[in-house]
Formats: structure tokens, C-alpha cells, sequence
């Protein structure tokens, strides 16, 4: 509870002396941050004092956990960090590879449609060429 205590007087502090020198939106936005590291601090000391009293709970009845335990908990917790990440990884590749492919093929579409106009327009123009040609070879 004291890290709490500290915690929020030094950030109070810290808002105190940032509120003289900044803009009314500013500061809104220093006491939304400010409060929410205070909330978060407050919610780190609330775990630290029930993981404090559970292992103390732990100790006065004799069913404190043995190192393979602690050690057991640990490897577990690592490992569904690893799934998750796994899987958080292996969706944005999904989203880049499905990016990527419809950026593909817009580019072919497009480009084919640039071909096609172009293939068009000098088919026109070898058209009036050659109609030109016969034109001036008949005057």
C-alpha cells in the first residue's frame, strides 16, 4: 500500500508542476495518463498484497507450494504466452499475405487494363495511318 501512496503523491506532483505550463486540453490529457498509472499501480499492489497474503495463507497451514511447483506454474504460464503469440503471429502474416495478394492483383488488373487502352489506341492510330497512306497514294 505504500508503493500506492508514493506512487500517486509523486504523480500528483508531477501533474502539479506540468499544470502551469500547459494548455486546458493538455492537461485533461496528463490527469486521463496520471490516472490511469495510478490505477495501475494501485492494480500491481493489489496483486503483490493477495499474491503476498496467499503465499502467507501458504506458510500458516503448511500447503506452501515447492519449487518443482512454482517452477511447474511458471513453465505453463511461458507456454500459453508462446501459443498466444504463435497465434497472434500467425494470423497478421495471414493478413499481410492476404494484402499482399489482393494488392497483387489489383496491380495485374490494372496494368492489363493500361495494356489493353494502349494495344487500342495504336491499333487506331496504324488504322488511320494506313488509311492516310492509301489517301494520299490515290491523289
Amino acid at each position: 500500500m505504500k508503493k500506492v501512496a508514493a506512487t500517486m503523491v509523486l504523480m500528483a506532483g508531477v501533474g502539479l508542476m506540468a499544470g502551469c505550463q500547459e494548455s486546458a486540453e493538455d492537461k485533461m490529457d496528463d490527469a486521463r495518463e496520471s490516472m490511469s498509472e495510478a490505477v495501475e499501480s494501485m492494480n500491481d499492489a493489489a496483486h503483490d498484497v493477495a499474491d503476498a497474503t496467499e503465499q502467507k495463507a501458504r506458510e500458516m497451514t503448511g500447503n506452501e507450494q515447492t519449487a518443482g511447483e512454482v517452477v511447474q506454474e511458471k513453465v505453463e504460464a511461458a507456454g500459453e504466452q508462446v501459443e498466444e503469440a504463435y497465434d497472434a503471429t500467425k494470423e497478421n502474416v495471414e493478413q499481410a499475405y492476404d494484402a499482399t495478394k489482393e494488392n497483387v492483383e489489383q496491380a495485374y488488373e490494372t496494368s492489363s487494363d493500361y495494356v489493353e487502352e494502349k494495344a487500342d489506341a495504336v491499333q487506331e492510330a496504324a488504322t488511320e495511318s494506313k488509311n492516310e497512306m492509301e489517301k494520299a497514294v490515290e491523289e
